[in-house]
C-alpha cells in the first residue's frame, strides 16, 4: 500500500500547494465553497452534529475507496481537489486572520481526516491497479477478494480515524 499512499500523498501536496498559490478570485471562491459546507454544520445539536460529520466523511470514504474499480481516476481526483480546497481556504485563513490561526483551523483535518481519505483513496486505486491487471490478463485473485480486503482494511483503520476526526471537527465547531 505504500507506493499507493506516497503517490496520493505527493498529488495532495501538489494541489495543496496549487490552492496555496491560486489566485485570489480562485481562492476566495474555493474558500467560499468549504466556508458554506462549515456554515451548513452551525446550530446542529452536539450529537446530531458529530453523527452527520461522521456519516459525510464515511460517505464521501467510501465512494472514494469503490469508484477506485474505475481505474483508479476518481480517487486521484477526490485526493487533488480536496487539497486545493484545503490550500486555497488556508491561504484564505492566513491572509485574514494570520498564519497561526490558519494553521489551527487545518490541523484538526491534517491529523486524522487527510490521513484517513488518503488511506481511503489509496484502497480504491489499488483497486484500480487491480482491475487493469485482470484486463490485461494478469492477476488470478478475483476482485470480489480484493473489494473484501480493501473494506476490512477500511473498517480497521479508516473508519477509526473518521470517528476520531468527526469528534475532533463536532468539538471545534462546537466550542468556535
Amino acid at each position: 500500500m505504500k507506493p499507493y499512499v506516497l503517490f496520493l500523498t505527493l498529488v495532495f501536496a501538489a494541489f495543496f500547494l496549487a490552492g496555496i498559490v491560486a489566485p485570489p478570485p480562485v481562492r476566495k471562491a474555493a474558500a467560499s465553497a468549504v466556508q458554506l459546507v462549515a456554515d451548513s454544520y452551525r446550530g446542529v445539536a452536539g450529537g446530531t452534529l458529530f453523527f452527520y460529520v461522521l456519516f459525510s466523511n464515511v460517505m464521501v470514504s467510501i465512494l472514494i475507496l469503490v469508484t477506485g474499480v474505475l481505474v483508479g481516476i476518481i480517487p486521484i481526483l477526490s485526493v487533488g481537489s480536496k487539497g486545493f480546497f484545503l490550500g486555497a481556504a488556508f491561504r484564505q485563513a492566513a491572509e485574514t486572520a494570520g498564519y497561526a490561526k490558519a494553521v489551527w483551523k487545518i490541523l484538526p483535518h491534517g491529523v486524522f481526516e487527510i490521513p484517513a481519505i488518503l488511506l481511503a483513496a489509496s484502497y480504491g486505486l489499488w483497486l484500480g491497479v487491480m482491475v487493469l491487471r485482470r484486463w490485461r490478463g494478469g492477476g488470478d485473485t478475483l476482485l470480489r477478494y480484493h473489494v473484501a480486503h480493501a473494506f476490512r482494511r477500511y473498517l480497521a483503520v479508516v473508519f477509526p480515524l473518521l470517528v476520531i476526526a468527526a469528534s475532533i471537527e463536532t468539538a471545534l465547531i462546537l466550542y468556535s
